[in-house]
């Protein structure tokens, strides 16, 4: 199945803003949709792209009024494309080495045919996994570095943390004990589309809780599956002990 095309794993209904478009009508949209990305197009051509990386590092705590400002300014420009002919494994290899999330894909006419993201990818490698012998375990493809915070810290702390760590997670902690984990998706649809005092609110009441987690001794391919299942994309992972000894995430899927 590595031989095979991009477009036989790509998304083909594209998530798309005109490029007059505020960026508080976009990230609403991306909520609404359950999306990390949208193409900003102009005249129909895309010129664009804004995802949730970009909500964090570009919107959220920074002085501009997301109903009055443009997404032109806050996109991501040029967009990163394939074509639909290009083999999958050619387009992993540019998505891990290059860090991108999400490939464009154009057809034979150069037209906007579809999108590869980090879930088609997980999707792709669950399946890939069926029927195979697999004796390798998620704890050796984990990273170890788990960015915490404390429940008590702020938002806008919190996401000054994410962004100077250079992390779309971080797990949250009450008395030594994991109590949630917050994430980019949390960011978009808990706190920029919210009216929400960043400063002033706590972490812990923004934050994804029932924290689920991974045994390091579980399978790789039993993981990726639980992540698929639930909309993962990042999975914190325990010892025997029930300590939080790393966290799988997509990149480590996509490195996988």
């Amino acid at each position: 199945m590595l031989s095979n095309k991009v477009k036989e794993i790509m998304t083909r209904e594209v998530a798309t803003t005109a490029a007059s478009s505020t960026i508080f009508n976009v990230m609403e949209l991306m909520a609404a949709k359950n999306v990390g990305a949208v193409i900003v197009t102009d005249d129909q051509m895309p010129v664009g792209i804004f995802t949730e990386q970009d909500v964090l590092k570009r919107v959220v705590n920074r002085k501009l009024d997301s109903k009055k400002t443009g997404i032109r300014r806050v996109m991501t420009t040029p967009i990163q494309v394939v074509s639909e002919e290009t083999h999958i494994i050619k387009a992993l290899k540019k998505m891990y080495k290059e860090g991108f999330r999400h490939l464009l894909v154009r057809g034979e006419k150069r037209a906007m045919v579809g999108i590869v993201s980090m879930r088609d990818i997980l999707k792709f490698a669950v399946e890939l996994g069926h029927g195979l012998t697999e004796t390798q375990t998620i704890g050796t493809i984990m990273s170890s570095n788990i960015t915490a915070v404390d429940g008590s810290q702020s938002i806008y702390e919190t996401i000054e943390t994410m962004i100077k760590q250079n992390t779309d997670c971080v797990i949250v902690i009450r008395e030594e004990e994991p109590k949630g984990i917050f994430t980019e998706r949390d960011v978009l649809k808990r706190v920029a589309i919210k009216n929400i005092a960043t400063r002033k609110t706590p972490i812990e009441e923004v934050m994804t809780a029932d924290l689920v987690a991974a045994s390091h001794s579980a399978l790789i391919g039993e993981v990726l599956a639980e992540m698929y299942k639930g909309g993962f994309r990042n999975m914190p992972i325990q010892s025997e002990r029930g300590n939080l000894v790393g966290i799988a995430s997509m990149g480590d899927v996509l490195k996988y």
